[in-house]
């Protein structure tokens, strides 16, 4: 559970220097740049260096080409390529020229076809009308409409029959429509259109229509013929151009990726007179190697320190996990980035995840099924949810095989026990009174345990953030811990062991001192910080707040124990479910039965998957994440040369 050491880098030099320095912080790939004026004192006068960003332009209008042409960006070895800003402007003008003409005119004639087709689409429901339709636009005493109208809406014209003017010409129909035109004297225009309007007519424009329908789509059918083979033609010669120039083309992207990578590093620098300041974070490792390219620079001093020397400014973190905990610094990220001064709880939570997941989904049947789904997700559809569901499947089988459950069946398994450990039968009979009270208990005994580890981990984090009176009187530190875990065993003892724990010491030194002792967290940890006014001022108002404050902890400390219920409760969950399964399958023949249990165990495979899913991740952040996770840093965001 550690974060990777970083190292604080600043760089002071002539700035005749600075883009050496900028290019050495960029090929590097591990440079993280910071504001500069946050880490030197008296910058009152220093000014940002950086101009305006000319390769954003460039590289814009560039992509904009890649888009239409299709073509996938990518960064390829553009070392021989010596060409400096102003003559990659002129390059990518000319590819513009070239390239980009013939895919806008392209573009052009695309769409050119669409409102062709769009055309033919409209007039092709009045094929049936035999009259040019620019001459039934051009009456000048008449107006008429192009559209449809619902069926139900057609047999309503009957209520209309007083007005002579009402009069809609069907040419053709479908299921729902007829599809035709009416016509009205213009002084009446208004009227008859307020009249077609409500009964849902539809107006289709029909506007640059010349001739019969019949002529105008054969002729339309003959113009985008036409277009088609100018797009053919524009994309042999778009091929051609590609042949031979893709290559120089992906060079000069490349390395306008870079001067936009390296402007991203200048943009943080800040000058004064010849000189300019320039600080960002490394890799502890990989400190040496770049002090020492930088330092090879005339005129450059670089001075590093260490990231845990620099708390104050929220040095960014990277991660360094096993294979076993990275993909759950998925679920990390989503809580909050962990800050330089605490824990990664990526390890705590794969661990802990896996194993209340397990325990809920315990079923061999449902956990393989779940493997082979996660290898699908991960492999074949690149989800990094796959790769976080593979210890998950592993431990769901695993319980499978303590539970005794393959696809619901109960028993199943009971030549194995008897093979393996001499019984009868499996050992744990879920829906029985007896193991469902010992399901329960364990529930709440792991949630208390965990609980118990969350708060141990808030006790490190905190020394670790120097936070000492949070590490010893806090709700989650030494006294929260001594309170909850006192009060735990204390119960655990008396209710299952028989043993009485809770003698008069055991509930002074063990419960009442710690609770008295967070009562007093905030003054107690002012005077371990050396405050002078460390004593509250206003006692009353202090005793009122922290009194309703300290019975709201007891009641978390309760509440937060009885969620672990519902870990016992989904065990017993899917027992039950999967015994309605079985009593539907019983109500039907062989067949029927098979399809049934098949049906079911898809059905309460995928439901428990979710529910399950979402309930350990809840147990993760409200129960555990909040006893000691902050979660407030920012990421380690290297500089690099990558496809914008």
């Amino acid at each position: 559970m550690a974060l990777s050491k970083m190292k604080l880098l600043t760089i002071i030099g002539m700035t005749a220097y600075l883009d050496k320095v900028v290019e050495v912080l960029g090929k590097s790939r591990v440079f993280h740049p910071d504001d500069a004026t946050e880490f030197f004192s008296e910058t009152e006068r220093f000014l940002p260096v950086a101009s305006k960003n000319e390769t954003s332009a460039i590289l814009s209008k560039l992509k904009n080409i890649f888009t239409l042409a299709e073509i996938e960006p990518e960064i390829v070895d553009f070392s021989d390529c010596k060409l400096t800003i102003g003559q990659i402007a002129d390059a990518v003008d000319e590819i513009e020229k070239e390239l980009g003409a013939k895919l806008k005119e392209k573009e052009n004639l695309t769409v050119e076809i669409k409102d062709c087709k769009r055309k033919i689409d409209a007039s092709s429901h009045f094929v049936g009308l035999n009259l040019s339709m620019e001459e039934i636009e051009a009456c000048e005493f008449i107006a008429s409409d192009f559209g449809r109208l619902p069926k139900e809406s057609y047999h309503k014209l009957s209520e209309f029959e007083d007005n002579e003017f009402v009069q809609f010409f069907p040419v053709s129909s479908d299921d729902k429509y007829y599809w035709g035109v009416y016509t009205a004297p213009l002084d009446l225009a208004d009227e008859i259109d307020n009249i077609f309007s409500a009964l849902y007519f539809e107006h289709i424009p029909v506007e640059g229509f010349k001739g019969t329908p019949i002529d105008f789509i054969s002729k339309q059918k003959e113009y985008v013929e036409e277009l088609n083979n100018k797009i053919i033609k524009l994309d042999k010669d778009t091929e051609e151009y590609l042949k031979n120039n893709k290559d120089n083309v992906l060079k000069i992207y490349s390395k306008l990726c870079e001067e936009n990578a390296l402007y991203s590093i200048r943009s943080f620098a800040y000058g004064y007179h010849d000189n300019f300041i320039l600080a960002g974070w490394v890799p502890a490792k990989d400190e040496k190697d770049i002090k020492k390219a930088l330092e090879s620079i005339e005129s450059i001093e670089v001075s590093s320190s260490d990231a845990k020397d620099e708390i104050k400014h929220n040095p960014p973190v990277k991660y360094k996990n096993n294979f076993f905990a990275k993909p759950f610094e998925f679920y990390t990220e989503m809580y909050g980035t962990p800050n330089y001064g605490e824990i990664d709880p990526s390890s705590f939570l794969a661990f802990t995840y896996s194993l209340l997941f397990g325990i809920m989904f315990g079923d061999v049947g449902h956990g393989i099924v779940l493997l082979i789904a996660a290898i699908v997700m991960y492999k074949l559809m690149h989800m990094e949810l796959g790769r976080l569901l593979f210890p998950c499947s592993i431990s769901s089988t695993i319980f499978g095989f303590v539970f005794g459950s393959v696809f619901g069946f109960e028993h199943i398994l009971d030549p194995m026990y008897q093979k393996l450990f001499g019984f009868e039968e499996k050992p744990i009979e879920v829906m029985e009174s007896h193991w469902t009270m010992t399901i329960i208990y364990t529930a709440v005994g792991i949630g208390m345990v965990l609980l118990i580890i969350a708060m141990g981990l808030n006790i490190y984090s905190s020394f670790k953030r120097k936070d000492i009176g949070g590490a010893l009187f806090g709700v989650n530190g030494v006294c929260g811990l001594v309170f909850y875990a006192s009060l735990a065993i204390g119960l655990v003892c008396s209710m299952m062991l028989g043993i009485k724990l809770f003698t008069a010491p055991y509930i002074i030194f063990l419960i009442v001192i710690p609770l008295i002792l967070i009562f007093f967290r905030e003054p107690l940890s002012e005077l371990i910080r050396g405050e002078k006014d460390w004593f509250p001022k206003k006692f009353g108002e202090f005793f009122v707040d922290n009194f309703f404050e300290l019975f709201e902890v007891c009641l978390s400390y309760v509440t937060n124990t009885m969620s672990f219920l519902r870990v016992g409760a989904f065990v017993l969950v899917h027992a039950g479910m999967m015994q309605v399964v079985f009593v539907l399958a019983s109500m039907f023949g062989s067949t029927g039965y098979v399809i049934t249990v098949i049906i079911g165990n898809i059905i309460v495979a995928a439901l428990e998957a979710l529910l399950v899913g979402i309930q350990v991740l809840r147990l993760e952040y409200y129960e555990m994440f909040s006893r000691f996770y902050m979660g407030d840093g920012r990421p380690y965001k290297p500089v690099k040369i990558e496809n914008n």
